[in-house]
């Protein structure tokens, strides 16, 4: 683990000093503007996001039947970047979210739903909304990527790289950031979060940085990272790719949205919705109560799991190529079914699977611990590891050893990689 910076210590307190952040539990009953209808936890308004049933059969056969969070309005996840004669810096944000463990933690200069820009709730609109806008900006990158798809039905947000071009004054809760700076902060624990994750690994890795992608340290694992990174590759391994995925999806059953009530295995009680035996996750309600957001007291449904989880990305050689060994997740919330995911992958709640790939003895490469999505989990949390096994082994049937270079490809053309994968992906940019 790496210690937090004391400057970024004291800035959170601040913060957190700043924002008389309080939260409670409360229940569907109490709320003054959600409730259950017509099967699922809707706000009166209509906006914002909905709590509705999901059936679903796995490719294996396995039955699904769960809640889970529906939100069709895409959302936008934005960093500015302002170039200096020195280094690049990147506008970041100390934000609260109820559901963040230590409360504060780093995200995009904007993170907002489409229902918070348009000011569904009757509060203020997010920090640098209207530099967002697709109408108001060019943008250096904007691609779409997915939610969680066990978690989230349907869920995409926009990864958006934008060129701040005016002087900017920005508020307490934000501040300029040296890209390195930043990028040296995804190794400690509970301080960037998903959010700014998925944007700094999708951002184009030279524009980040303003030099070649992985120079920063030139030899050691850092130069074997800029080997693998160099170059496209051929077309072949991407052709081959879309029609073993496209397989994958044609035999993926869609899933089907449901009465909660009717969820087999869930019951809903007056403060939660939750498993009738030891389960994975329950849903409930909370109040909060912060100044500086968008309003200043709302409540919510929120997610919290049973157990944390547990992320790692193998690595090893071929040819005398550093690769990334990734395999294809068939999650019932993705839009497009299947996606790339990590080797191994055990969420919040979920049932440790076994590694079919010996890392006994392997190099541990970086760890650390983050929270997941704090505006919907409540300390929900993963451990995230890149391990190195030296030479890569015959991978299973249907995973695949990627160079950095292809995974660039795939995280340009958006809807490949699930946010576990870039997550973890994130945390090689110490290196970039």
């Amino acid at each position: 683990m790496t210690d937090r910076p004391e400057w970024l210590h004291e800035w959170f307190e601040q913060t957190k000093a700043a924002s008389a952040f309080h939260i409670t539990d409360t229940t569907l009953d109490a709320s003054e503007h959600w409730g259950l209808s017509d099967g699922a936890i809707i706000h009166d308004s209509g906006r914002f996001f909905s709590v509705v049933g999901v059936n679903w059969t796995a490719p294996e056969g396995a039955s699904v039947s769960q809640p889970m969070f529906k939100q069709e309005e895409e959302g936008t996840l934005g960093f500015l970047l302002r170039k200096g004669g020195t280094c690049n810096e990147l506008l970041a944000y100390a934000k609260i979210e109820p559901g963040n463990v230590n409360t504060v933690q780093l995200a995009p200069t904007c993170q907002a739903t489409r229902s918070n820009i348009s000011r569904a709730h009757g509060g203020e609109p997010p920090p640098f909304a209207d530099v967002f806008e697709r109408t108001n900006h060019r943008f250096l990158y904007d691609v779409p990527q997915s939610e969680q798809g066990t978690r989230f039905f349907g869920k995409r947000n926009r990864n958006v790289l934008a060129s701040a071009r005016r002087v900017l004054t920005p508020p307490p809760t934000h501040r300029w950031l040296a890209v390195e700076e930043l990028l040296d902060l995804l190794e400690v624990d509970f301080t960037i979060n998903t959010d700014a994750r998925s944007v700094l690994v999708c951002c184009p890795w030279e524009t980040l940085v303003g030099r070649t992608p992985f120079s920063r340290y030139g030899s050691g694992f850092g130069s074997e990272l800029a080997r693998s990174a160099r170059g496209n590759g051929d077309e072949a391994w991407l052709a081959q790719l879309r029609e073993q995925i496209a397989r994958e999806r044609v035999k993926t059953a869609q899933p089907a949205t449901i009465d909660l009530h009717d969820l087999a295995g869930w019951r809903i009680t007056e403060s939660c919705v939750k498993p009738e035996s030891a389960g994975s996750f329950r849903v409930f309600q909370i109040k909060v109560d912060v100044r500086g957001r968008e309003v200043s007291s709302w409540d919510q449904p929120i997610i919290s799991s049973a157990s944390d989880g547990s992320i790692d990305l193998v690595c090893g050689r071929s040819a005398g190529i550093l690769r990334f060994l990734l395999r294809p997740y068939a999650e019932p919330g993705l839009l497009n079914l299947v996606q790339l995911g990590p080797t191994v992958v055990e969420e919040p709640g979920g049932v440790k699977e076994e590694n079919p790939i010996n890392i006994d003895g392997a190099l541990l490469r970086v760890e650390c611990r983050q929270s997941e999505e704090g505006g919907r989990f409540f300390h929900d949390s993963n451990r995230f590891r890149i391990v190195d096994v030296g030479e890569a082994c015959e991978p299973p049937d249907g995973w695949h050893w990627f160079t950095l270079a292809q995974v660039r490809r795939l995280l340009d053309e958006g809807g490949w990689l699930t946010n576990e994968a870039r997550s973890v992906l994130a945390l090689l940019l110490r290196w970039l």
